[in-house]
């Protein structure tokens, strides 16, 4: 049994229904006591996991032999609330892993960010680089790192720690908090206007990895021992500027929907030029993982999707 908490957020979600049609058996933890699931999740077990009550995270955990730790709160979220960010992102981490080691799972897979190298993120980046992150969302990501770390450390559990850049992809449903990430907020917009307005400046670079990548990344890391208490970055090893992106999805609507959106990119006011970004995934392909960088079919079912749900 694997349980997945924030099983039902965007990336969660995914990750849930990768597993099923792996054939794992799934089994989802909610901070919400009757929350909304997918149709695509309705086979899996749904239990209250609360990063705040023991109780509740010890139930989460029996007769689990893995568990992908995904809930947290995110960006905005954490700005808003930095105490929250640290008692959820940070303390939680640290409750579910001592809730994991007393009903005897055996793996913690935490899931991380790129952003505890930094903010801006720029330059040439591996896993030997020094963190220094720069926000609360990073902040508290990295201080998680820590307790796995140290859990694993101590061989209580055996923890892997995987650092996430920008994944692509549609969510399950409409409903899900995601729809402010970039990629996601442009094909929206492509559905809802048949333009996009780029609100970020078009020249920041960024990596961008889809999600079934992602997912696949998941299994490989459940099912073998080669990141047992390791640190790896899970990111394509390519980049895109902005510009380039919103180009991009501009051909895969013309594919797929039929019409090449209008473009508006914002003249924002120039700042400091930053270095060329590379953000190596050397150690997933050194350990065997397959990485598709490939982001079209992700782009391509988001756009239907988002056609199909906010169109007038």
């Amino acid at each position: 049994m694997v349980l997945i908490s924030g099983g039902l957020g965007y990336l969660g979600g995914r990750i849930a229904k990768y597993l099923l049609d792996s054939r794992f058996q799934v089994r989802i933890g909610s901070s919400q006591s009757h929350p909304d699931v997918p149709s695509d999740l309705l086979s899996c077990e749904i239990v209250i996991c609360d990063l705040s009550d023991k109780r509740s995270l010890e139930n989460a955990c029996k007769n689990v032999s893995s568990i992908i730790h995904l809930a947290s709160l995110n960006a905005q979220e954490c700005d808003h609330d930095p105490e929250a960010a640290l008692l959820i992102n940070g303390l939680g981490t640290l409750n579910l892993l001592n809730a994991a080691k007393k009903m005897g799972v055996t793996k913690f897979v935490y899931f991380s960010t790129a952003h505890v190298y930094g903010s801006p993120l720029q330059g040439i980046i591996d896993e030997n680089s020094t963190p220094r992150p720069m926000h609360d969302y990073a902040i508290t990501h990295r201080l998680a790192e820590d307790y796995v770390l140290q859990a694993n450390s101590d061989k209580d559990i055996t923890g892997s720690i995987l650092r996430l850049t920008n994944s692509v992809g549609s969510p399950l449903n409409s409903k899900e908090n995601c729809w402010m990430l970039v990629v996601n907020d442009l094909c929206k917009q492509t559905a809802l206007n048949h333009s996009m307005e780029l609100h970020s400046d078009e020249l920041v670079q960024r990596d961008f990895i889809p999600i079934s990548t992602v997912c696949s990344t998941v299994v490989d890391v459940l099912t073998t021992d080669v990141l047992d208490g390791e640190i790896a970055n899970v990111s394509s090893g390519t980049v895109l500027t902005l510009r380039e992106l919103t180009n991009l999805i501009a051909d895969r609507s013309e594919v797929v929907l039929g019409f090449r959106p209008n473009i508006n990119f914002k003249r924002l006011p120039k700042g400091k030029p930053l270095e060329s970004l590379f953000i190596s995934n050397s150690k997933l392909k050194s350990s065997g993982f397959i990485i598709d960088t490939d982001l079209s079919y992700e782009i391509d079912q988001l756009l239907l999707n988002c056609n199909q749900w906010f169109a007038p």
